[in-house]
Parts: structure tokens; sequence; C-alpha cells
């Protein structure tokens, strides 16, 4: 099989459907988490969504999955759907070869529990560790394929938070 033929295998797959969630707390920060197979990088916590699943439940369950949280509230959404496409030297597991990479929906919330509050493991551990970061930063840290779905949304959450936090937040 020649390069073309892949190429061709490769984008007649279909985008799997997920949802990407990004958590700031009252000081803007956001929690990011280290991938158990990207480690160095940090991204924000994503999921695929189930068949006959809303993409906001989908996102509140990952949520809890992922971080342990129950109690985020929601603040607002990236307006489109957002494509990447997986790159070949990736060593998807068997479950993700059969897509060409994910359409993702991405949505803000706000919680201000401390990352002590965090359960990495009670599902299937998918980071290492987590941390707070700026959100611009993220843009940096995360894996390079990833980086042009967060340039998307990052300027439109970067205004959502400090108008959540201007109007909810009381300072002390």
């Amino acid at each position: 099989m020649n390069e073309r033929d892949i190429l061709t295998i490769m984008t007649n797959k279909p985008y799997r459907k997920n949802v990407g969630m990004v958590v700031f707390n009252s000081l803007g920060k956001v929690i990011v988490g280290e991938r158990t197979q990207f480690p160095g990088s940090w991204q924000f916590p994503q999921g695929g969504i189930d068949e006959e699943e809303d993409y906001l439940e989908a996102a509140k369950r990952e949520l809890y999955e992922e971080l342990g949280i129950k109690k985020a509230i929601y603040v607002t959404e990236y307006p489109d759907w957002i494509p990447y496409d997986f790159p070949s030297n990736l060593g998807l597991n068997s479950h993700l070869q059969k897509f060409r990479g994910q359409l993702q929906r991405w949505i803000l919330f706000y919680w201000d529990g401390g990352l002590d509050e965090c359960d990495l493991v009670h599902h299937e551990q998918e980071f290492l560790t987590i941390r707070h970061m700026e959100l611009e930063e993220t843009v940096q840290a995360v894996v390079d394929f990833k980086r042009p779905v967060y340039e998307k949304f990052v300027p439109l959450f970067k205004s959502a938070i400090q108008n959540y936090i201007a109007e909810n937040v009381k300072t002390k």
C-alpha cells in the first residue's frame, strides 16, 4: 500500500464526536492535566460523546470521570464544533483507529474547589497530574496537533472568564 492509498483511507474515516472542558476558578486560573500518553504536555479534560448522549451531559460525565468534579457551573461554550485530525504517528488504541480525528465541542465551567479535591483515579486514569495555569499559556502547553483547536476557543473563553468573575465572584 503506497502513501496515497493510506491517505485516502485516512480521509474516508469519520470524526469521533468529543467534548472538551475548560474549568476555571475565582482567580481566573484553569485546570490542565498532564496526559499519561503525552508527558510534558498539558491539556484540558476531554472525552467522547456516547451514542444518543447530549454533549453537555457528556461534558459533565467526563468532568467527573477525569477530575472527580461534580458541581461545576456551566458558563458558556464555543459556538461551533472544531475538528482536528489525529497525526499518523500517534499510535492510537484500537477504539480510536477507526476515526480520522475528533470533532469537538468546548464547554467553559466555573469551579472554585482545590486541586486536592480532584480525584484522578476513581475512573480510568487519564492524567499523571493536574495543575492550574493561565488560560493563554495552554495554547503553547498542549501537544502540537491540538494547538489550532485551542487557538480558536481560548480568546472567547478568556473574555467569558473575565466577565464571569467580574459579575459573580465576590472579592475578599
